[in-house]
């Protein structure tokens, strides 16, 4: 009998831990799609705004700080249309943030992504801008504010953290692996005289509805903004 409640009771913290490594509830995956053109190309878009449309597009939600946007690019002239990463930036029109494509080795290389919401002091009826500083650890490592709602007051000052490499695989010397398979599956920076498919990355902070994000595009092939719904 002592030796049945013994094992009862060795049991309960095993329990307990159990409970505690319940799996994360998600919300269900956020995904949209859209298009826009020029007279030099067309572009097809589909944004996986939220952690779980990221995971089961990749089978990794990148710390949930990061929307990702599938893009198909459909030349219209003969000579095509040179793209570059930095052509496109992701608007969220329920807060202004407005952000560029991180690279995956900013995403997830040496240094990791460090968001970190912001607010300065406020005067009368305009506050100063609330928006998000995000940093990244590769090359142009310079933070960057991204813009704010700017009016509203109280919000308290909060800092979100995403592990670096290091952290995620245990290793100083080990390249994580989720880094190669974000640079094999990137939109490709180059001169497109074809359908051409890719993703960007985006770091954007906090939830937000589809019909909220805007892609836009501002590059040799014109200028083309894609609301989503």
């Amino acid at each position: 009998m002592k030796r049945i409640a013994l094992l009862a009771i060795l049991a309960l913290p095993l329990a307990a831990g159990e409970k505690e490594k319940k799996p994360e509830k998600l919300d269900p995956p956020r995904v949209a799609s859209s298009h826009g053109a020029s007279d030099r190309m067309e572009i097809l878009a589909t944004v996986h705004a939220n952690k779980s449309a990221v995971k089961e597009l990749l089978g990794d939600d990148i710390h949930g700080y990061v929307m990702v946007v599938e893009i198909t690019i459909k030349p219209r002239v003969e000579e095509g249309v040179k793209i570059d990463r930095d052509d496109f930036q992701l608007l969220t029109t329920d807060d202004g943030q407005k952000t560029r494509p991180f690279a995956p080795a900013q995403l997830l290389g040496t240094g990791g992504l460090v968001i970190r919401s912001q607010r300065g002091p406020t005067s009368g009826a305009m506050g100063q801008n609330n928006g998000s500083v995000w940093s990244g650890p590769v090359g142009n490592g310079r933070p960057m504010r991204l813009p704010g709602n700017g009016g509203s007051i109280g919000n308290p000052t909060t800092q979100i953290e995403t592990p670096n490499a290091e952290e995620r695989d245990g290793s100083k010397d080990k390249k994580d692996p989720m880094q190669k398979v974000l640079e094999e599956k990137e939109l490709p920076a180059k001169e497109m005289t074809e359908v051409t498919k890719g993703l960007l990355y985006f770091p954007i902070d906090g939830k937000h509805k589809t019909k909220n994000i805007t892609l836009l595009y501002r590059g040799l092939g014109g200028r083309i903004d894609i609301e989503f719904k």
